[in-house]
């Protein structure tokens, strides 16, 4: 994200006035169901539940402007999505909050 917001300010442009991001993680490819967690194997390895996903995504959201997240659980993870509606799901992106 870092990188991406850097790229943005290199280009003459400003987070959040002039471009705000979209993720698409698909969150199922990295979401060990026989466990029910998330498995970062591409990065650290670090492990999350469907409740510390959630607040992962809400974190990011916080700091980062970031306006949609398509696909942020894993598509059975039906808890998860709750978990993350209730986090995220009443946020206006336009007023920030």
């Amino acid at each position: 994200m870092e990188v991406i917001l850097l790229a943005i300010a290199q280009a003459g442009y400003e987070p959040s006035k002039d471009i705000v991001l979209a993720l698409d993680p698909s969150s199922s490819e990295f979401f060990d169901a026989a466990r029910g967690r998330y498995v970062f194997r591409k990065s650290d390895n670090s492990e999350r539940n469907s409740e510390q996903m959630a607040e992962f995504w809400a974190d990011w959201v916080r700091q980062y402007p970031i306006v949609s997240i398509e696909d942020g659980m894993a598509e059975d993870d039906w808890e998860g999505w709750k978990l993350l509606t209730g986090k995220l799901g009443s946020r206006d992106p336009a007023r920030g909050r």
